[in-house]
């Protein structure tokens, strides 16, 4: 069990230090300027037919984090589900939780795809 992390004047001086340390290179090299991602489209976005640059900026994350042996395109296709299964497996090991393939909501925020569409204002 960790202890509540202090804040203000009494935070440890290695508290301070490891939140003013820089990101590091493989944290930057996903983030898109403004730290945007790409919103959950929800389970059923993700369907045989579904072409979208959605899905191409998933399957990049997908090719950077190792879950896939090549970059695959826009199109969703089993080897995009098979991908993101790997993915799934990889944050809840021993079958604790869905790795059925289809992107569910928390999965796809740890993923952080950058934002391909437009921000929409209120």
């Amino acid at each position: 069990m960790t202890s509540p992390k202090k804040t203000g004047p009494d935070q440890d001086s290695a508290d301070t230090a490891a939140a003013a340390e820089p990101a590091t290179e493989a944290e930057t090299a996903v983030r898109p300027a403004g730290g945007d991602y790409e919103p959950y489209p929800g389970a059923a976005y993700f369907h045989g037919g579904r072409t979208s640059e959605v899905i191409a900026a998933m399957a990049v994350r997908l090719h950077q984090e190792g879950h896939a042996d090549r970059r695959l395109g826009p199109d969703w296709t089993n080897a995009h589900r098979r991908a993101f299964a790997s993915f799934q497996e990889s944050l809840r090991p021993k079958g604790g939780g869905d790795t059925s393939g289809i992107p569910d909501e928390t999965a796809w925020e740890k993923l952080r795809v950058p934002r391909v569409t437009p921000v929409r204002e209120a």
